[in-house]
């Protein structure tokens, strides 16, 4: 029997891997609840996760919600994405524009895309432009563990009158203990979302989508929930969602944090490896800028010489999420893989650092992009032409260029230079991309 799939994971499971990347629960440690009693559908003796009064979904929702201190709250099986598109078609119509963090996540260009929403990216949320905005979606935290002020964000939100919506997918573990940040649930925010499977010890596709405030229909938000996500929910991604909920109630990061703080002492007085600061405790941002090597190719090395797998790599670090899952030998055999790559490479006389292209002035109308009549080009020529896809690194999933946007050279240098280096763009196809006719 030819089954590939089935076949590389059995293979990649055999390898007895360190993970420091999601799923949190990493390669199942801990996670006790058994998968195959939860395949099931929505029968007359089970439940209906999209059913909202059912009485067992209702009570999971309940738990969530004073786990989070939200008006109420959803379990959801269709990850972030789903949550994500659902809070942005609760609050906008047609026409309207949304003001986005640049590095929001290509969920958000998809969505505003099929919904017909205007798109206006900014670098800075220190004073927001909203005249003719909408709503405000936020990315906090980022992939590197750095937060925005959301209180402040939220107080201009409400001033204007305007929703703030908040992408807090790699937070799930922040409710302001042991010195983790607060949730935006709390800080003000109309909408927050979370990955339950990223920091959470949850099934790939848990999540968790909140509604904080009275400005919200909520009404209107289940209507689209229904509308994004898949009519036969994942019951063993739902069971362990509400397994991830409890168990975050009972546990305590203080050693999980002890561990990643010793270690990025150590590894940063033992080599010339930058420690990046962040608002994240457990999220371990390593910088090589010092040597003479990218994170691309850190992360190769760690991969193939040492079964350690990370989260993320751009061209000067790689990205690693620590969770309650992950233990001591981890960090141990962390630690001597990176003193062994280290070893022997050349420290830089000079350091060229690689500066992402600034988000595109004005707005940005998806819509043009995605139903647009196109034609394949090289990138090297599309400077000037209106892309017809979203070209990012994935992860992250933040884009380099939006679809609808006019295409720059410092868009074409930039992915250029990634790709010399050894990131792979999705959106392109062997150096061309799609452009609208």
């Amino acid at each position: 029997m030819d089954i590939p799939i089935y076949e590389k994971l059995t293979e990649y499971h055999n390898q007895n891997r360190i993970s420091f990347a999601m799923p949190g629960h990493k390669n199942m440690r801990t996670l006790t609840i058994n998968p195959c009693i939860c395949d099931v559908t929505e029968l007359s003796e089970t439940l209906n996760l999209l059913d909202f009064d059912n009485p067992t979904t209702a009570k999971a929702n309940r738990l969530l919600s004073k786990l989070y201190q939200t008006r109420e709250s959803f379990i959801l099986t269709c990850g972030s994405t789903s949550c994500i598109q659902a809070m942005i078609l609760g609050v906008l119509n047609a026409g309207d524009t949304l003001l986005a963090s640049s590095d929001c996540h290509i969920s958000v260009i998809n969505i505003c895309a099929v919904a017909g929403i205007r798109l206006k990216l900014t670098d800075s949320f220190q004073e927001l432009d909203t005249d003719g905005v909408s709503a405000v979606l936020v990315t906090s935290p980022n992939y590197y563990g750095v937060t925005k002020d959301i209180q402040q964000i939220s107080h201009i939100c409400r001033n204007k009158g305007i929703p703030l919506l908040v992408d807090e997918a790699h937070g799930a573990h922040f409710l302001g203990k042991y010195g983790l940040p607060q949730s935006a649930a709390v800080q003000g925010a109309d909408i927050v979302c979370h990955s339950a499977h990223k920091t959470l010890n949850a099934f790939t596709g848990a999540s968790y989508l909140h509604i904080c405030t009275d400005r919200v229909d909520i009404s209107r938000i289940k209507r689209c929930i229904c509308a994004v996500h898949t009519s036969s929910p994942s019951y063993i991604i739902a069971a362990s969602a509400d397994f991830a909920r409890a168990s975050l109630c009972e546990c305590d990061y203080s050693d999980i944090i002890n561990e990643c703080v010793q270690f990025k002492r150590v590894i940063g007085e033992r080599t010339e490896i930058c420690v990046l600061k962040n608002d994240d405790a457990t999220r371990i941002v390593l910088n090589f800028k010092n040597y003479n090597i990218t994170g691309f190719e850190v992360d190769k090395m760690l991969s193939e010489r040492y079964c350690i797998d990370v989260e993320m790599a751009d061209a000067s670090n790689i990205i690693l999420i620590a969770t309650l899952q992950n233990r001591h030998s981890d960090f141990i055999s962390l630690y001597h893989a990176l003193l062994k790559i280290t070893e022997n490479l050349d420290v830089k006389t000079e350091n060229k650092e690689l500066i992402k292209p600034k988000c595109p002035a004005g707005i940005i109308e998806p819509q043009n992009g995605m139903f647009a009549r196109t034609e394949r080009i090289r990138l090297c020529d599309a400077e000037g032409r209106v892309s017809a896809v979203t070209a990012c690194m994935y992860p992250p999933g933040t884009a380099i260029i939006v679809m609808g946007q006019r295409i720059g050279h410092q868009e074409i240098e930039y992915i250029s230079e990634l790709e010399n280096m050894g990131a792979k763009i999705n959106g392109l196809n062997a150096g061309t991309i799609e452009v609208i006719i």
